[in-house]
């Protein structure tokens, strides 16, 4: 019984992590740059966010994400942003840093931003699990973490928005892939893969009622990215008082379905938001759901100085 619980958790610490590689966050609606470069630098401000996510609460060694993440513009086309992400899965780490890169530009009353972010990710686990006594030290997916994977990975993502209403967003994730150690575990594929195999597109419409302060957005994302199930989400938030109370509502219908609640707020410059997971499977009586807190910092883009040019000096009369 003991070897099986290991087993199980393990293989569930081993999913989480192999998952990790495209994290999946319930307040993507909220920042949609967490799933898309594209959005990078989109709204023309400068924004940091730090974000923890804990899955699965009740289990031992549960799976514990934090993420460092900013970007914004460098001139009027060019945006670049950064992040930094760790992750803690029983016995498995993964580390990830990535840099994105987004074009913007604007026709007529269509903003459009499209975007390439390029990661490096080192995933490793504790090298005491090859001295316990009911793990298999021949097993090679176990052998390869433990000396440590380390992989290169690349995104592209587009992002358009309407007269500030219709939004649409795209998303290749794992467009090139490759292993950078020298110990590639048997069955994983890393190149040479169908284009559109991983893909998240998003698609919504921001209901403005300007004379009760109050902004409606439905809409609907649908993803398949790697490792993970192919999911639908039906997202609707609400934007009350200037976004001084936020609310959102997700549900993801399905064998793996779930219900998703968010709340946020805005005081001045920062936004904060919690959200949490209720799993509509059985399995929700062992995981106790997972939590989601954000907390982000967003200033606007100086504008331009434009420097007047001297007027010339009168010309003397004789």
């Amino acid at each position: 019984m003991k070897k099986i619980l290991f087993t199980l958790l393990f293989a569930l610490s081993a999913i989480a992590a192999f998952s990790q590689e495209q994290a999946i966050y319930s307040q993507y609606h909220a920042f949609p740059v967490f799933i898309n470069p594209g959005y990078t630098g989109f709204e023309n401000q400068h924004q940091f966010v730090a974000n923890y996510r804990s899955s699965w609460t009740n289990f031992p060694e549960k799976p514990s994400t934090y993420t460092l993440m900013y970007n914004g513009p460098v001139g009027d086309k060019l945006a670049l942003g950064g992040a930094l992400f760790s992750d803690n899965a029983g016995s498995v780490s993964t580390t990830k840093l990535q840099i994105n890169y987004a074009f913007r530009f604007q026709v007529k009353k269509l903003r459009i931003g499209l975007g390439f972010s390029t990661e490096f990710l080192n995933r490793k686990a504790d090298l005491a699990l090859l001295s316990n006594p009911i793990v298999d030290r021949n097993d090679d997916v176990l052998e390869s973490l433990v000396d440590g994977q380390q992989i290169f990975d690349a995104s592209i993502g587009g992002y358009a928005i309407h007269d500030d209403k219709l939004f649409i967003g795209f998303t290749l994730p794992n467009t090139v892939r490759t292993r950078l150690d020298e110990a590639p575990v048997a069955g994983e594929e890393l190149t040479g893969g169908n284009l559109l195999e991983h893909y998240i597109f998003q698609m919504g419409y921001k209901i403005d009622m300007k004379d009760q302060n109050f902004k409606l957005v439905p809409s609907i994302t649908i993803r398949k990215i790697r490792d993970t199930p192919y999911q639908i989400d039906l997202n609707l938030q609400a934007r009350l008082l200037d976004d001084k109370l936020i609310a959102g509502l997700t549900f993801r219908p399905g064998d793996s379905g779930a219900a998703i609640c968010m709340l946020g707020t805005k005081v001045s410059q920062f936004q904060f938001f919690y959200s949490y997971d209720l799993s509509l499977s059985n399995f929700q009586q062992y995981t106790g759901g997972s939590h989601e807190l954000s907390v982000a910092y967003t200033f606007a883009r100086k504008p331009k100085l434009v420097s007047a040019t001297p007027a010339a000096p009168d010309t003397m009369k004789k």
